[in-house]
């Protein structure tokens, strides 16, 4: 698969992942969310982003789908772990959180790939 349609998939991550977070955000200084409710919404938002960054990897590759799942959600788990170096301090539940962060896309990257042979 091309390099192109990685860094595409990177985009349709990063881009609802931004703006989601910039919304509920906005809602959280003016006191409409909650410290709890925005703890479950950062979840959500983050695997509706990788939900839709692994079926669109999946609708475009040619074959194997989960395979190409599994390498954007690599890509996107070694740029969070960059990230989480410099921001705090690694915890196991870090892990976790990375860990389906790759499942969640390469469920996706399987859903794309067979929304795309019917």
């Amino acid at each position: 698969m091309k390099l192109k349609n990685y860094l595409k998939g990177l985009l349709f991550f990063f881009i609802p992942f931004i703006i989601l977070l910039l919304i509920i955000h906005t809602f959280y200084y003016f006191d409409i969310f909650s410290n709890q409710i925005m703890k479950y919404l950062k979840i959500i938002i983050i695997l509706i982003s990788s939900l839709t960054s692994g079926f669109y990897i999946g609708y475009t590759s040619n074959n194997k789908g989960y395979l190409n799942g599994l390498k954007l959600s690599l890509i996107i788990i070694i740029l969070f772990f960059i990230s989480n170096l410099f921001i705090s301090k690694f915890k196991f539940i870090t892990l976790i959180y990375y860990l389906i962060i790759g499942i969640v896309i390469t469920i996706g990257s399987m859903i794309g790939i067979n929304k795309k042979e019917k």
